[in-house]
């Protein structure tokens, strides 16, 4: 359902908030065990930040997809 057709009171922004707070939670713990479990697999340093880059790159290829599809939704 679109959040335009949502109403929002304020237990609906509490609740948003709260499940982005364990999401965010969620995901620090995600990284630190992930971080954890590759070096105790041997991966050095330079190898987990080689990693995070092309995590990085990834996630803003998305980000940059999302966009234009947003703009051509838009015209």
């Amino acid at each position: 359902m679109s959040e335009k057709l949502v109403p929002h009171s304020p237990a609906t922004e509490d609740a948003k908030a709260s499940v982005s707070l364990d999401r965010s939670a969620g995901a620090r713990i995600l990284a630190r065990s992930f971080y954890k479990e590759l070096r105790s697999s041997g991966y050095t340093p330079r190898q987990l930040l080689t990693l995070s880059t092309e995590l990085i790159e990834l996630i803003t290829q998305d980000l940059q997809k999302e966009r234009r599809e947003a703009v051509k939704g838009a015209a």
